[in-house]
């Protein structure tokens, strides 16, 4: 620190929207220890915030993923986000929002996946009948179904309870088992769809082609898979299952 400015040097990669944002949210380590992560508001054009490369994904959505270069940036303690090590804290808000966001999208995916597979499936004919009509087909679409419909109890029984005011340390704890279960689910019910696809699937022309690109991140970002699984399992240890498993 200098003065009443901190001193941040760094990098950040898959910072998304920096390349457009006015106001950026960065964490940072503060005086080096990684037991304090501290986030501030960064203002567009602020000197030594530089837009490195922007990656292409195989992902396609309105926005882009930069990879930050962060010299000697000088920044007005009043820029500061809370209190030194607050980060983890307050992030944990916005990864609840993320998350239940995720799992929604995802299982968006999969209806939408859901749709194009049964009506192709009752489209095709092989051998003299519809696809649909074949046991290994149908049990795919039957599977399909099970996962859009237990993720989706799942996501909106939760989606109550936090509009009912559910303690935010349960909410995190939630909220990581929804974004594994959808994620993972969307996924699985897409590469289905895949499957009854056939090669036609992997045409760019089919909309299961983007959505089994798509989908397949949403089990990455804000948190992937197995950070969830690491906090259920710490949540598990601490608390029990009853959040998990107690519902009536």
């Amino acid at each position: 620190m200098q003065g009443n400015q901190y001193v941040i040097d760094g990098e950040k990669c898959f910072a998304s929207h920096a390349e457009h944002a006015d106001v950026s949210l960065l964490t940072t380590v503060a005086v080096g220890d990684a037991s304090k992560p501290t986030p501030f508001l960064i203002d567009k054009g602020t000197p030594g915030f530089n837009i490195r490369r922007l990656p292409r994904f195989s992902q396609r959505s309105g926005h882009g993923h930069t990879e930050v270069d962060i010299v000697d940036m000088k920044v007005p303690a009043s820029q500061m986000l809370g209190d030194v090590g607050q980060g983890y804290e307050l992030t944990k808000d916005w990864f609840v929002e993320a998350r239940l966001a995720i799992a929604a999208r995802s299982l968006g995916m999969a209806v939408r996946a859901l749709d194009l597979a049964l009506a192709w499936a009752k489209e095709r004919q092989q051998f003299g009948r519809t696809i649909v009509e074949f046991q290994g087909v149908e049990f795919m679409l039957a599977e399909m179904a099970t996962d859009i419909m237990a993720g989706k109890s799942v996501l909106y029984r939760v989606a109550a309870e936090v509009d009912a005011g559910l303690d935010r340390k349960v909410t995190h704890a939630k909220a990581s088992a929804i974004k594994l279960f959808c994620s993972e689910a969307g996924f699985r019910v897409v590469d289905k769809a895949f499957q009854i696809f056939g090669g036609r699937g992997a045409m760019c022309e089919n909309p299961i082609e983007r959505l089994t690109r798509d989908v397949r991140l949403e089990g990455i970002w804000e948190g992937t898979s197995e950070i969830q699984k690491v906090i259920i399992g710490g949540q598990l240890r601490k608390r029990g299952h009853d959040m998990y498993t107690g519902w009536e």
